[in-house]
């Protein structure tokens, strides 16, 4: 019945993995953010990786502290690895972004980030999980199997719940997408204008800025259910495009207020 252990870690893991993540970010943003794909408390990527690691080391007969180090970094970066390529090669954005920090793969993982996985993973196995084998082990294996259905089930209204929303962000992304080419050419315009033709022209595109400003609020109020909008809240890479766009234009406006 070992099968029965692994998944009440999964599920255990998942909500540790999702506290620490909400702490984190409470504490860099000064505010609460629902940080995982799903509505639960819980972050599937955490309890993932830990029962991966528990399973693999597990295997290893070894008592070298420093090859469990980097065997748990190195199998919960390729796990963040796996997860960041697939999810945006479904919906062509990255849902988080390394390029930023020194030693990064692809955008997708970090030396930075997997050191601090490889440090928590490390705590997990050495410290944690004795704790939580003397919590579970208590347990008669028939309420174990029933706390793990309950679980399950709301896992899976959850996951289905969360990939229906998943693929209507992915449909008004496609939508943004082909509106973003607009966008471009009202921008591409207002400077062709101020370079050929001088300040009075560039007054005339009044009306296209507000076309602009108008459509770019659009977008963003296209999002309005709660779990879209938390979504985006939680991994704001998904919408930096956007929001990278309506940068640009106003730093052109204010060019344009300048002259």
């Amino acid at each position: 019945m070992l099968i029965v252990y692994y998944i009440i870690y999964f599920f255990i893991y998942a909500i540790i993995g999702w506290a620490i993540e909400v702490t984190y970010n409470g504490i860099r943003e000064g505010k609460y953010i629902n940080c995982g794909v799903l509505n639960g408390p819980w972050c599937p990527i955490y309890g993932f990786a830990a029962i991966s690691i528990l399973f693999m080391l597990g295997k290893v007969n070894t008592y070298s502290k420093l090859f469990l180090f980097f065997a748990s970094m190195i199998v919960a970066s390729i796990i963040e690895l796996i997860t960041g390529f697939i999810l945006e090669k479904v919906f062509h954005k990255k849902w988080w972004d390394y390029s930023d920090k020194r030693f990064n793969i692809a955008g997708y993982i970090c030396a930075e980030y997997s050191l601090i996985w490889g440090a928590l993973c490390f705590i997990l196995y050495e410290a944690i999980h004795p704790m939580i084998v003397k919590l579970i082990s208590p347990f008669p294996i028939k309420i174990l199997i029933i706390i793990n259905s309950v679980f399950a089930i709301i896992f899976i209204v959850d996951t289905v719940a969360t990939i229906n929303t998943i693929l209507g962000i992915n449909k008004k992304f496609k939508e943004i997408e082909k509106s973003k080419t607009k966008l471009g050419e009202v921008t591409t315009e207002i400077g062709e204008r101020i370079a050929q033709k001088g300040i009075k022209t560039a007054e005339k595109t009044s009306d296209r800025r507000k076309e602009f400003d108008e459509r770019s609020q659009e977008f963003k109020n296209n999002f309005q259910k709660y779990g879209e909008k938390r979504l985006l809240k939680a991994f704001p890479n998904l919408i930096h495009d956007l929001e990278d766009k309506a940068y640009d234009f106003e730093n052109l406006k204010n060019r344009i207020s300048k002259k």
